[in-house]
């Protein structure tokens, strides 16, 4: 008997993102019982927000409409109205490994799915990493954006695993095709760019299909990959290369550069006043800082441990969205002056010219 069959029961926090991604892969696999975990919709639980946005009504139509397509794949579906350690018990009862996909907003209520997980006797639990690993950045005059994150898997290891719960962390660098490429300053539709400071240091790719194929491959493996931390990466580049595959350009037409301390001072106005575009900005100093590289610290890559995963390059990932992208040519674009310290002059290898860009 497969030692691994005592983990065919799984449940994925989550039914759109990742999560829907998912659990179709999982599905697939007819040995496995598999769970959707999700909240109760919005208009469930503050029924005032249906009449003050149609968007809200749209997401909830969204949503059942993915529910009864994953019911009709074969999946069972159960909600909770509280992120509550004793709501996430009652939806992991039977479960022998649970893997979170909730987005960034949602990862400090994994502590309370942690403590759900123990309560529900889960021995194995997959926390929504999926990207970079959070460490401290010395200039950021409040706690980052990301650090919820370094809590939780602080509280698998002192916690959890010591009462049984296992856990798996993976890192799979930035997903070009999963996260809009604009928020790292690839504006594909027009064929434009802004780079934050050098765009010198490694940062680590791998697109969306390979992250569900990895993590599918991880659940199915539970003896293997228990207790550990899977780096895994399709390529690795650094900023400058990827700038001039999307602007298609090898002199800098159509980039706009910023210096680093003028990204700063932006973020941190922005983050007072908790604008969404400061996590934007902050995305763009992480990679500047070396921080988008999964093994900057030179630990292993895992990737030959997973060797049916064919890793689609990050170019190929660029140029497949550029194909896709619709918006203005070149032609289009005005080029206008911009205001460029010495120094980012003289560290950017010819990415001069820029475009007229307000988001930084």
């Amino acid at each position: 008997m497969d030692p691994n069959c005592a983990f065919d029961r799984v449940a994925v926090v989550g039914t759109g993102g990742y999560g829907w991604h998912f659990l179709c892969a999982l599905l697939a696999n007819k040995r496995l019982y598999v769970r959707a975990v999700t909240s109760a919709t919005e208009t469930d639980t503050q029924p005032g927000l249906a009449k003050q946005s149609g968007l809200v009504k749209q997401k909830r139509t969204d949503k059942q409409k993915r529910l009864a397509k994953l019911r009709e794949m074969g999946a069972e579906i159960v909600e909770y109205s509280e992120a509550t350690s004793e709501a996430f018990a009652s939806a992991f009862t039977g479960i022998h490994t649970v893997v979170s996909a909730v987005g960034l907003g949602g990862v400090t209520s994994q502590i309370a799915m942690i403590d759900g997980a123990l309560a529900a006797g889960v021995r194995w639990f997959i926390p929504s990493e999926f990207g970079v690993a959070h460490y401290a950045s010395a200039w950021m005059p409040f706690p980052s954006p990301l650090a919820p994150k370094t809590d939780v898997d602080q509280y698998l290891r002192e916690h959890a695993q010591p009462r049984g719960l296992a856990h798996t962390v993976i890192y799979t660098g930035l997903a070009l095709d999963y996260l809009d490429p604009a928020s790292i300053g690839l504006k594909l539709a027009s064929r434009s760019a802004t780079l934050v400071g050098r765009g010198g240091t490694p940062v680590s790719f791998t697109p969306a299909h390979n992250v569900v194929q990895l993590v599918c491959n991880i659940v199915q493996r539970p003896n293997e990959m228990m207790n550990r931390t899977i780096r895994f990466a399709a390529s690795t580049h650094k900023m400058r290369e990827l700038i001039k595959v999307a602007t298609n350009g090898e002199h800098g037409e159509h980039v706009k550069i910023v210096c680093v301390e003028e990204a700063k001072t932006k973020f941190c106005e922005l983050a007072k006043r908790q604008d969404p575009r400061a996590f934007q900005i902050y995305s763009r100093l992480l990679i500047e800082e070396g921080l988008g590289q999964i093994n900057h610290m030179n630990e292993p890559l895992d990737n030959a441990m997973f060797p049916d995963i064919d890793a689609e390059p990050v170019r190929t990932t660029l140029e497949r969205l550029i194909e896709n992208a619709h918006g203005e040519p070149h032609e289009q674009i005005k080029p206008t002056p911009a205001h460029r310290t010495s120094t980012a002059k003289s560290v950017t290898d010819g990415l001069g010219r820029r475009f007229r860009d307000l988001n930084l």
